[in-house]
Parts: structure tokens; C-alpha cells; sequence
């Protein structure tokens, strides 16, 4: 008879204290992708040369799979139909080689290319296609993962009506000469995924919406050349004879030399779109608390594997890394079985994973908003009560920190926030950029006025000395801005960046603070008009061949000039960003038409996993109901491709109305709230934020929104 363990007091305490992700300290989380429909027939021959392919959006680059960034250049893209799910991996290789021409057989001895497949995400039934740069091929079906220790592995089974081609960018096997790389394309018939997915049981495509979890992969080896060894190449060894680890490059890291680990997987999400549209996702709000329950569960497998059961009491269990995740409790225990359970704080979700590794969720009883606030990192705060400031606002409900500072700022606050249980985006101010000593080396870098004065020198910008706006269109500036980005989307432990400033000085400032200015601007003023630099002004003409019209109010090609300059440069930045696998987020003006008209930035142009639109309704002398026109037109304008979290400014919201407002804002769609800033985050709002959630929580309006 299995004796199940009740939980005690002590146990119950450990998992109050345990922080969410204490396994994954440094890994970001699991790339969240969209696949889009084709539009028309896709031929499998490895030239990819359909309209569709070349509009089809490439996956986040392969990262080594521990984690680290790599050279490695891949492209991969991803489409589907009602038959079929393409895979296209375009592959720049060297040294192109391979030697194993029997299908089923152990492909990975040579470089390859990978396809995991967990249709459900339920980590259990998923598939595993590989092929070397012969076009041999190896199909496997996994009823679980290794690492329950019976390796469970169907090698006859196959995948009926799977077409691939493999075209070559060079010779094969010929030690000496320089390749280009090899090419991948492949049709899954649906019956080959869906007709495994444990929950339910298909022979079908999925439904637009639906998701799977995927990965892919690239293996090789260091070798040397050797005409004696098969292809030309031997395996470097080490002293004992044996091969030198291989790399292993990946979409979505595991945190250790297994891709086996299905719960790393990233996320591949069904799109009726068209391909080439920009649309994106962010994480599931119960992402962290899934992979804590994993993280749980892999601890208490390795301690198996160590003592022959697992951790009993909490005493063993900490010393073994087997702490029980935030929000979960152990259903039952025993040396040889479990059942862990978490219900989500944010979706009332109930989640529950055993010791064979099934899954389960059940469905949302609600689902309460992000909440993100801007935090000034720079403000002089000892650490033990930055510390307590990321409790408070963790304990009032706020989930994700918006932090700026210096690089060193951002590397000590990130880690803080994340033993808090925050996400964390890093704030980059993007075009201007108050007192960076690089820029300030380069006069030139500056933005120009129409009246031919420069954000260099003080005397000469517009409102406010912190106005030092940079030119769009220089590549120096561009370098600069996409090294600052790279930085920052390097910091261990955050979830993204975030850009602010970008775009160029108000060319009209929101009504209510024109009195501040002593201004009265119905209309485009040329000290406020940028940018007229000589380089923009040689790129304008060579564009359209003239000048700007000697009214360039009226010159719809020189608007457009300007704002096809801002989503240049806020495109690349975002991909510098992607490029580490963090999402890219902007602070931008509240809609798309609003951005436009007074600071040059159309941002429904911006490639944005995440746009924080400050609609700070007494800026326009606008009332509260404000909130909600402009979201909803905000949402039209973008049609819903990227993911909003509108902004209130909490100077101008006393606590009393900070729920009225975050109703408004929820009730028109908002699943992300963005809050500005730590600062005016008193105790009092706090508490406001707090009693809101509860009431979403329990399905009851808030109070103060009584009639």
C-alpha cells in the first residue's frame, strides 16, 4: 500500500516563501510565436521562393541551449493550413557534411536539424523529427520525456505523409573548400501531430487560436578534417578516446544539456492572418507558475535518482532544491509518487502536475490585469528597502516593475524584483538621450529645427533642457541606440525592454500643458518641427527628388518621411531586442493618429510585442471617459497585433479614483495596466490597487464604482 504524506505546518510555510521561479533565476522565459496561414499552395522543394515564405516572419534566433547567446545563423519560419504545419530552416553552415544515409537511424551523429512537437503542451506524447544535409531522416514518438528513467522511445514509428526536401548552398563533404549552408523545408500532416495529443484525440488541424508547444534544434560537432574517416571529417576527442561535446543550438533553451524537456518549450500560436502581418503574444499570466511546478518536479526526480525516493519532509526536501513553489501545495506524497497543485493568483486557474509528469489545467475563473508601474531606479535607496519596496508592490498586485536607471542600476534592481515575484522590463530612453557623454561627443548626432537650431546646444531646444533628441536617420546613431538595447536585453533575470522617447520633440504639445509653455501651437511652429538636419533633408530628396515644400505643413510626403524614419529605427531596436529573446515594449502617445500628429510616431508601424500607450487624460484636458475612446481607438488602429497596457498618471488619480479608472480601462478590453510611478505609488493607492483585484477576483465590482 502507498502511505500518502499529509502536508505539514512547516511545509505549508515553505511553499508561502518559496519565490516563483528559483530554479530559472537567469532563463527567460520560454519565446511565445505566431504561425500564420498560408495564402497559397507551398511547393517542398528547398528553394522557399513562394510569396508567402518570403513574408513569413522568422522565429527569435537559436540560443546555445543553456541559455547563452551564440553566433549561430538560422532562420526559421513557420505556416500552416488546414493540411499541413511548413517548417522552413535556412541554415548558414561552413562545412556542410553528413554520412548516414539510413532513415530511422541516429541522426544527430551528424549535423542536423530538429522538429519537436508537443501538440497539447502537456510535456507527455510529443514528436521528434530529425534530418542531416543528405535529406536522411529519423521519426521518433516519445510517450514522456528521459527523464523519468525508462526512455520510452517508439523509434518505428512513423510519420505518414511527411514531405521534406534539403537544399545544399555549397558540397558536401569536401574538407578544404568554404560552404554556405543547407536548407530545410518540410510539410507535418496534421493526422502525424494532432491524432498523438493525449487531450483530446484528433485527425485534424487545430483550430486558429489553439497553440503547441515546439522547439527546434541544430547539432554539430568539432571535427577535423581526415580523409580515411567517413565524409572526410573525424570527431575530436578528448584523451580517453571520447568525442568532445557537440553544441546544441536551440529555439527555446532548457536551462541544461536536455531538450528533453518539454515544459521549456516555447509556444507556437495558430493565426488566421495573413503571413507578414505583424501580430504578437506575450507570455500565458500563469507561465511562471507552470514551470515552478516542473521545476518541482525535476528536483524531485533528480533526488530519486540520488536516494531512491523522494524528499518527505520539508527539512530533506530544502536540502535537496525540492522547495515547494509560491501558491502550491503537495496533494499527496510518498517516497515514490506525488501530486503538486497551484491555483493562479492571477486566472484562478487550478494546475496540478504528478510524479509521472501529466499535467492538467482546469479553466479560469477569472482573469485579473497585469499591472505594471514605472520604477526610477536611479533614486537613492539603500538595498534592504529597494527590497521592501518590491514586496509592497508585489503584495498590492502589481507584477511587473518598469525600472531605468544606469546599466548598473538595472543589474542590481532586476534580481531584487525577481525574488519579489515581478516580472521585469528595463526602461531605455531611446532618441533623446539627456546628457549621454557618447552622443555629446558627436554634435552631428543631433536633431535639427526647422529653424536650423540643434537639440545639441542647450540654449537651442525646445521646452526643456532634457531635450536632446537625436537624428533618426544617422547610422551612428543607430549603432548607438541598437548597442544600448543589446545591453539591456542582456541583463540575466529581465523579461524585456522597454523604449521610451521614441520619436522626435512635440511639434504640438498636449493641450492642457500649453499654458505651462506660455504657447499657443493651433498649428506647426518651426522651433518644435524636427528634424531638418542636412542628413535628413539629403535623404528626403534623394527619396522624392526635391526639397521640403517651403510650407511643410502641407507636405504629406515629408510627414511621411519623418515617420517612416522613427519606425525604421524603433523596428530595429525592437529586433536587437528579440534578437536575446526578451520582448520589445514601448511607452508611445495613445494612439497611433494622436502619436502621429504631435511627436511624429505612428507606433501601429512599430514591430511591438508590447505598447504602453500613456493615456494621461489632464495632458489633453480631456475627462476620465477619455480612458476608454482612446483605448478603443487605439486597439482599432493597431487591430489588435500587439498587446496594450495604457497608462494612468498617478499624480492626477487620487487613490479614491484609482479603481473607477482601472475599471474603465479593464472593462474596454485591457488585460495590461500600466501605473507612472513608484514614486506616487503611496501606501493609499496601493491599497486601492489591492481591494480592486480582490473585487475582480471575486466576481463582485469594486466599491467605489457603486451608484
Amino acid at each position: 500500500m502507498i502511505e500518502l504524506r499529509t502536508l505539514t505546518a512547516a511545509a505549508l510555510a515553505l511553499s508561502a516563501a518559496a519565490p516563483i521561479r528559483a530554479d530559472l533565476e537567469n532563463l527567460p522565459l520560454p519565446p511565445v510565436s505566431v504561425c500564420q496561414r498560408c495564402t497559397g499552395p507551398i511547393t517542398i522543394d528547398g528553394k522557399a521562393d513562394e510569396a508567402d515564405w518570403k513574408a513569413a516572419i522568422p522565429l527569435s534566433p537559436l540560443r546555445d541551449i543553456e541559455g547563452g547567446a551564440i553566433a549561430d545563423e538560422t532562420r526559421i519560419r513557420l505556416l500552416w493550413d488546414d493540411q499541413y504545419l511548413y517548417v522552413l530552416a535556412e541554415m548558414k553552415e561552413p562545412d556542410l557534411r553528413a554520412t548516414l544515409t539510413e532513415h530511422d537511424s541516429v541522426i544527430y551523429q551528424d549535423p542536423d536539424f530538429e522538429i519537436f512537437i508537443d501538440p497539447d503542451g502537456d510535456g507527455l506524447n510529443y514528436v521528434e523529427w530529425e534530418v542531416n544535409a543528405l535529406g536522411t531522416t529519423w521519426d521518433l514518438f516519445l510517450p514522456r520525456p528521459y527523464r523519468h528513467g525508462d526512455n520510452l522511445v517508439l523509434h518505428d514509428w512513423e510519420m505518414p505523409g511527411l514531405r521534406h526536401a534539403v537544399a545544399l548552398h555549397g558540397t558536401l563533404n569536401r574538407p578544404g573548400d568554404r560552404d554556405e549552408g543547407w536548407t530545410v523545408e518540410v510539410a507535418i500532416p496534421w493526422r502525424s501531430i494532432t491524432s498523438h495529443a493525449s487531450l483530446p484525440r484528433r485527425d485534424e488541424a487545430p483550430a486558429a487560436g489553439s497553440s503547441l508547444r515546439m522547439n527546434f534544434s541544430r547539432v554539430n560537432w568539432r571535427v577535423a578534417a581526415d580523409p580515411t574517416a567517413p565524409g572526410g571529417y573525424r570527431k575530436l576527442c578528448d584523451d580517453a578516446g571520447v568525442p568532445l561535446p557537440e553544441s546544441n543550438h536551440v529555439w527555446a533553451p532548457t536551462g541544461r544539456v536536455n531538450i528533453h524537456m518539454p515544459e521549456r518549450w516555447g509556444e507556437v500560436i495558430l493565426s488566421e492572418k495573413p503571413a507578414g502581418v505583424w501580430e504578437s503574444r506575450l507570455p500565458d499570466p500563469d507561465e511562471e507558475l507552470r514551470l515552478s511546478l516542473y521545476g518541482y518536479l525535476n528536483a524531485q526526480l533528480e533526488q530519486r535518482n540520488r536516494s531512491g525516493r523522494f524528499a518527505l519532509s520539508p527539512e530533506e526536501a530544502s536540502e535537496a532544491g525540492c522547495t515547494l513553489p509560491r501558491h502550491a501545495r503537495l496533494v499527496c506524497l510518498s517516497e515514490q509518487h506525488f501530486v503538486i497543485e497551484a491555483r493562479s493568483p492571477r486566472t484562478g486557474r487550478l494546475w496540478r502536475l504528478d510524479s509521472e509528469g501529466r499535467l492538467s489545467r482546469g479553466e479560469a475563473a477569472y482573469e485579473l490585469p497585469e499591472i505594471c508601474l514605472w520604477v526610477h531606479g536611479y533614486a537613492p535607496m539603500s538595498d534592504a528597502d529597494r527590497e521592501r519596496e518590491f514586496a509592497r508592490m508585489a503584495e498590492a498586485g502589481v507584477t511587473t516593475v518598469i525600472p531605468g536607471g544606469s546599466i548598473e542600476d538595472l543589474r542590481r534592481l532586476t534580481p531584487m524584483a525577481r525574488r519579489a515575484g515581478l516580472r521585469v522590463i528595463t526602461w531605455l530612453w531611446a532618441l533623446n538621450r539627456p546628457d549621454d557623454e557618447e552622443a555629446l561627443r558627436h554634435p552631428d548626432w543631433y536633431a535639427v529645427s526647422r529653424e536650423g537650431k540643434s537639440c545639441y546646444s542647450e540654449a537651442d531646444r525646445p521646452y526643456v533642457a532634457y531635450y536632446q533628441f537625436l537624428c533618426p536617420n544617422h547610422p551612428e546613431v543607430r549603432r548607438h541606440l541598437c548597442a544600448l538595447a543589446a545591453e539591456q536585453a542582456q541583463i540575466p533575470g529581465s523579461d524585456g525592454v522597454q523604449l521610451d522617447y521614441m520619436r522626435l520633440p512635440d511639434v504640438i504639445l498636449p493641450r492642457a500643458l500649453w499654458e505651462q509653455y506660455g504657447l499657443v501651437q493651433d498649428r506647426e511652429l518651426p522651433p518644435y518641427d524636427f528634424c531638418y538636419c542636412e542628413r535628413c533633408l539629403k535623404l528626403f530628396a534623394e527619396q522624392y527628388g526635391r526639397a521640403p515644400l517651403e510650407d511643410p505643413t502641407q507636405d504629406a510626403e515629408w510627414r511621411e518621411f519623418r515617420l517612416a524614419s522613427v519606425a525604421r529605427l524603433a523596428n530595429a531596436l525592437c529586433d536587437e531586442i528579440r534578437l536575446r529573446n526578451k520582448y520589445a515594449a514601448c511607452a508611445v502617445f495613445p494612439t497611433p493618429e494622436i502619436a502621429a500628429r504631435l511627436v511624429r510616431q505612428d507606433w501601429s508601424r512599430f514591430r511591438l510585442d508590447l505598447a504602453l500607450p500613456m493615456d494621461y487624460y489632464s495632458f489633453y484636458a480631456e475627462p476620465r471617459s477619455w480612458l476608454g475612446r482612446v483605448l478603443s481607438e487605439a486597439r482599432r488602429q493597431t487591430q489588435d497585433r500587439m498587446a496594450l497596457a495604457p497608462g494612468l498618471h498617478l499624480p492626477d488619480v487620487r487613490p479614491d479614483e484609482l479603481p473607477r479608472e482601472l475599471d474603465l480601462l479593464y472593462r474596454g478590453g485591457a488585460r495590461r495596466i500600466a501605473l507612472f510611478c513608484d514614486s506616487e505609488f503611496t501606501p493609499e493607492h496601493a491599497d486601492a490597487l489591492r481591494r480592486w483585484l480582490d473585487a475582480l477576483r471575486d466576481k463582485r465590482r469594486p466599491e467605489a464604482l457603486a451608484p
